[in-house]
């Protein structure tokens, strides 16, 4: 934990709604982000945002600085969302047509694929989604990911594995669809 959450952590343990309102601050923007990838979704992710500080707050007194402030609030994010998408059907991802249409050749290739990606992401099992984000897209490592996800490292490296392995079923399924 930095310097400045632990001395904003351990205000807003006394109370001080200012230095909690400073850690909203530091890492509003890493929630929303880790929230939309899981999700799809802006308000989703801006309604899990809203409840991962609202918990973070409630529940401050509970955490103990065994790891860092930003792993803590990645876990509530990670559970609120796992909890959401387990009571909703999977959203569709948006296609912007007219971006495709207007774009060169190169770009069109590359939202396609971006496009195919988050297509086959969406279809990934939330759980596995969160390990993908949080290893393949944010670049964390897995002991940060094994305390986000309260498992063994271990455990993290494994489940990460099956959740490529997924998502690289997704896409080659994607891929089948479009040659034919």
């Amino acid at each position: 934990m930095s310097i400045s959450d632990i001395d904003f952590v351990e205000r807003a343990k006394s109370g001080d709604c200012s230095a909690f309102d400073s850690l909203v601050g530091m890492h509003q923007e890493r929630v929303f982000a880790l929230a939309y990838r899981i999700l799809g979704n802006a308000d989703d992710a801006a309604d899990v945002q809203q409840d991962t500080f609202l918990r973070a707050w409630r529940f401050l007194h509970k955490f103990r600085g065994g790891c860092l402030f930003s792993t803590w609030l990645y876990r509530i994010t990670v559970n609120l969302c796992l909890s959401r998408k387990a009571c909703k059907m999977p959203d569709a991802v948006p296609l912007d047509e007219d971006q495709t249409a207007s774009a060169n050749a190169a770009r069109v290739d590359a939202l396609a694929t971006s496009l195919t990606v988050r297509r086959a992401l969406a279809e990934v099992p939330a759980n596995h989604r969160a390990l993908i984000v949080l290893r393949e897209i944010e670049g964390r490592p897995f002991e940060e990911i094994a305390a986000i996800l309260g498992c063994s490292v271990g455990s993290a490296r494994v489940r990460s594995c099956k959740a490529r392995n997924l998502l690289r079923e997704k896409l080659r399924t994607y891929m089948e669809d479009e040659t034919l």
